[in-house]
């Protein structure tokens, strides 16, 4: 095994050969070569370098105690309230990440809102439905609904055969989740993840079964199509800023913080390149900017 030391020594001979290699390149080729661009070379780097120190101080600061105010949301505020309405009218409630898989984050930022649904549901005795598509998901989902239940010392409203997987992939998934609706007849659906297809054919459905319903995904897409059918719709980016909101984790509001930050320095970068690129002479160098940054 290696330590430290020899880490460094191998890091270093690496660094030394790849220098060597270069210096050893025949004299036509070097001759022949374009000159290097150290515009194109910097500006991604800068920025990159820009957006992770922005979201680095904003956990940073949330870890220090700072609070970011998150504006209210009225698809966050009617979660509760749809699952009063399925509890008074004695039918379950449902909730369906999609197509979300392991490698999608969108999974991830349902799981506080799943938490949230799942503890409501559990004060209120309601049977909370999961269709689940991707296998690789159902012990997580499987988890998360329950450590919400016994979260509130509930755990007999935990039924794991209310996380059901419907094997096949997306489209028969879709169906099996549309035959699982019209049979169980949920008056509370929440569709939060990643979408695809489905997201259309599922909200039909719950609108057919007079399903209140509240969605949110990251795919503008698949916005349309809840947005035709829901009843609230939590649009691009709010889906991130709900799940911060709910899991109340100060790393998901810092980073929510830094991620604002840089949306306001590229509009001022872009109003003022809008303005350099009037000038004759500054121009080119706001064009070859911005097409750095493209790459």
């Amino acid at each position: 095994m290696l330590g430290k030391r020899g880490i460094y020594f191998v890091l270093l001979f690496l660094a030394l050969a790849g220098v060597v290699l270069g210096f050893c390149e025949e004299p036509e080729a070097v001759a022949e070569a374009a000159p290097f661009d150290w515009l194109a070379y910097l500006v991604p780097r800068v920025f990159f370098v820009l957006c992770v120190s922005l979201i680095t101080l904003g956990m940073r600061l949330a870890k220090k105690g700072y609070r970011f105010n998150i504006r209210p949301i009225p698809g966050l505020e009617q979660m509760e309230e749809a699952v009063g309405r399925a509890t008074e009218m004695g039918r379950p409630s449902l909730f369906c990440t999609g197509v979300s898989d392991t490698a999608h984050p969108e999974l991830y930022a349902s799981m506080p809102i799943l938490n949230k649904i799942a503890t409501v549901s559990a004060r209120y005795r309601n049977r909370l439905l999961i269709p689940v598509c991707m296998e690789r998901t159902l012990t997580l989902l499987q988890t998360t609904y329950e450590e919400a239940c016994k979260s509130i010392g509930e755990l007999r409203a935990f039924n794991p055969t209310d996380v059901r997987f419907f094997p096949g992939g997306q489209v028969y998934f879709a169906a099996a989740s549309m035959g699982y609706m019209l049979k169980e007849r949920p008056a509370a659906c929440f569709y939060f993840g990643y979408y695809e297809l489905e997201s259309l054919l599922l909200s039909e459905t719950g609108q057919v079964v007079g399903a209140m319903q509240i969605a949110g995904t990251s795919q503008l897409f698949q916005i349309p199509f809840f947005i035709a059918a829901c009843d609230y719709v939590i649009i691009g980016e709010e889906f991130f800023a709900v799940s911060a909101s709910i899991s109340g984790d100060p790393k998901l509001s810092g980073s929510l913080y830094g991620q604002d930050m840089v949306k306001v320095i590229v509009i001022v970068s872009v109003v003022i390149a809008a303005v350099l690129a009037s000038i004759p002479t500054l121009g080119p160098v706001v064009l070859r900017i911005a097409q750095a940054l493209q790459k």
